[in-house]
Order: C-alpha cells, then sequence, then structure tokens
C-alpha cells in the first residue's frame, strides 16, 4: 500500500501542477512570446531535446513540471520575443492561463464522471433513470449516541436493518422509529467490508413529536451517469460550487489571522494531501478523480490570491503598470517575489509540522497498510 499511497500522490499532484505550466505554455506559444524550456518534472534533466528554439525535458523529480519563459522576471525588455516587452494585457492573459487551466482541468473531470459514473448524493434534479448503485451513507454522528456506541462512523454505507435490505433513508426511519429500547440488528459496509452490530435506538422529543433515533444523520449516495449534455450542465454546477466554497474557506482563514485567531486546523499541507490520498484509494477510482478536480479547484484559488510570488502576486505588479503606464522596477518587484516565496515555504513548513502532529499514527498508517 505503501508504493500505491506514494505513486498517487505524486501522480495527481504533479500532473496538476503540469497541468498549470502547461496553461503559461500555450498562451506564451499562441502570443508568440519566446519560451527557453518546457519541462515535466523538476532538474536534474534525464533527457531533453531541442526543437523550435524550445528545450522539452524530461527531469529527475516527478512533481509536476516547469516553464522557462524568457523576460518572465523583466529582462530583455527590449527583445520583441520577450514577455517583458509584450503588452500588459497579453502578459495578463499569459499569468492567468495556469489557473484557468486548473479550473478546466477540474471541470472537464467532473463533467467526464458524470458522463461515466459519479458518486453524488441524491437530490429531485437527478432523474431515477440516471441513478446506478443507491446506497444509504452515514454523513454525521452524535457523540455518544447508539450508534456511536456500536462503532458507527461517518462514511459507513448501512446494508440492512433487522434483516431487511435497507432501501432508503426514510426506511431506516420508519424501522428505528418503532423500535424505541429495542435491540436492533444493524449492518453496514466499510472499506469493502460488512459488519454486524447492535443497538438499541434511543426515545427522544423533537418538536412536540415523539420518535426513536439512533444518533446518526443521513443521506443516499448514487452513482450517476448522465447523457453528454447533462454532464456538461452538472459538472458545471458543481464545479461553480466548489469554487465557490473553496473561496469561502479561503476567505474564513484571512478572517481568522485578521482576529487573531491563528490558522483553522482544517487547512493541510503535503502530509495531509498523503492521507487524504490513502483515504481515497480505499474507496475507488471515481472518488480518486473526485479529489484530483477539487484539489486542481483549490490549486486554482490559491495561486490566484494576490501574495508575492503567487500568480496572484504577479498579476497586482502588471495591474499596477496598467495603471501607472509604466513598469514597476525589477529590482523591488524581484524582492516581493523572493520574500513571498520564503514566507510560503515557512508557512509550508509549520503546516507541514502540524500535520505531523495532528494526524499521529494516521501518517504512518496511511503509508504502511
Amino acid at each position: 500500500m505503501i508504493l500505491l499511497t506514494i505513486i498517487t500522490f505524486i501522480a495527481v499532484l504533479g500532473v496538476l501542477v503540469l497541468v498549470h505550466e502547461l496553461g503559461h505554455f500555450l498562451t506564451a506559444l499562441k502570443f508568440k512570446i519566446g519560451v527557453d524550456e518546457f519541462g515535466i518534472g523538476f532538474p536534474p534533466r534525464l533527457l531533453s531535446k531541442v526543437r523550435n528554439g524550445i528545450r522539452y525535458s524530461v527531469n529527475l523529480l516527478p512533481l509536476g513540471g516547469f516553464v522557462k519563459i524568457r523576460g518572465e522576471d523583466g529582462e530583455n525588455a527590449s527583445d520583441p520575443d520577450s514577455f517583458a516587452s509584450r503588452p500588459v494585457w497579453q502578459r495578463i492573459i499569459v499569468i492567468i492561463a495556469g489557473v484557468g487551466m486548473n479550473i478546466l482541468t477540474g471541470w472537464l473531470i467532473l463533467v467526464i464522471l458524470f458522463s461515466t459514473g459519479a458518486p453524488v448524493e441524491l437530490d429531485d434534479s437527478i432523474q431515477p433513470k440516471y441513478i446506478r448503485e443507491k446506497q444509504v451513507v452515514v454523513t454525521e454522528l452524535l457523540k455518544d449516541s447508539p450508534a456511536d456506541k456500536a462503532g458507527i462512523k461517518p462514511g459507513d454505507k448501512l446494508v440492512s436493518i433487522d434483516g431487511l435490505l435497507v432501501e432508503s433513508v426514510e426506511h431506516i426511519q420508519d424501522t428505528v422509529n418503532k423500535r424505541a429500547g429495542m435491540d436492533t440488528e444493524l449492518e453496514y459496509s466499510r472499506d469493502r467490508e460488512n459488519t454486524v452490530v447492535t443497538l438499541a435506538p434511543e426515545h427522544i422529543e423533537d418538536s412536540g413529536t415523539d420518535r426513536a433515533v439512533m444518533g446518526v444523520t443521513l443521506s443516499e449516495v448514487g452513482k450517476v451517469r448522465l447523457p453528454v449534455y447533462k454532464a456538461f450542465i452538472f459538472g458545471t454546477r458543481a464545479t461553480y460550487s466548489y469554487l465557490q466554497q473553496i473561496t469561502d474557506a479561503f476567505g474564513g482563514i484571512f478572517k481568522d489571522l485578521i482576529r487573531g485567531a491563528g490558522v483553522n486546523e482544517q487547512i493541510g499541507g503535503p502530509v495531509a494531501i498523503v492521507v487524504r490520498t490513502n483515504d481515497v484509494l480505499d474507496l475507488g477510482l471515481p472518488y480518486i478523480l473526485i479529489f484530483a478536480a477539487v484539489l486542481s479547484f483549490n490549486l486554482a484559488i490559491l495561486n490566484i490570491l494576490p501574495f508575492p510570488a503567487l500568480d496572484g502576486g504577479r498579476l497586482v505588479f502588471l495591474v499596477v503598470e496598467a495603471i501607472r503606464r509604466k513598469p514597476s522596477r525589477q529590482e523591488i518587484e524581484a524582492w516581493f517575489h523572493r520574500i513571498g516565496f520564503a514566507l510560503l515555504m515557512l508557512f509550508i513548513i509549520f503546516i507541514t509540522y502540524r500535520d505531523i502532529t495532528r494526524f499521529g499514527g494516521r501518517i504512518w498508517s496511511a503509508l504502511i497498510r
């Protein structure tokens, strides 16, 4: 399992970084801006070939790739092929193309999933004829509830209750409601293994209604396969939803920092990605692809942030140049990006350390299983 987890992690992150750089590369070619090298992976070089003045290389470290655009740091401004010599609007397009490619990649993954079979939470917008393998899944768990004491966890798929196959959320609720205080057999599936437990639903009064509960929130999840035109629609909706959620999450991070609340515990770095990669490996290829799409959206939003050393930071300098109608001093911009890069590295080190302390034994188990 260790080899598969590492390979999957490198492959997913590497492809998404490479796609990002490919966006810069293709737009630079479109505007006939000079490109010195496009590399797969990071040096030292293993193989390289020069074609039409561009060096294409395959490198030893397989974490994505890079593109060297002539004059991207402001040098050779008098060279007509230089990035620095081009109009601001062309340079802006080249800068944001990496972000655009990440969004496009995530959207394309979702469209392909919806057209071939995507695991999603079901609602009335999805016609039953497009649904396969419908399951009832535990999404939330109340602490110290009958289900919690029986060992149920979020993500478990309910198979049967008192020997009857689970048909729907309503089926579970109706059965549980009749068995307050009575031993009830519940079969669930986790990591492709079925387990049977016994629990006694508890009687509660909720808004004047007497009912029995296990202490779980349930959702119906199914594999949805749509016609191509509907897959485009649903993929676009899902892309918008993910981007909105990720943007809101980053906004919450900055609000917490401004208030002095520190960095949210849910934020993770490379170690967290390894652990999450291991988690989705257990669920199968569709979940790995969803994970890749969401990670691609995260990379897009992260890179467009107006922070030095990121694409968004470079974009800020281009906007300022457009307003002032003259370029910023190259030395000042270079120092801003160096400082920003150093701060990013310190932040990654901090997040990595916190991930190690937060995940504890899960890091080791993710690698040795």
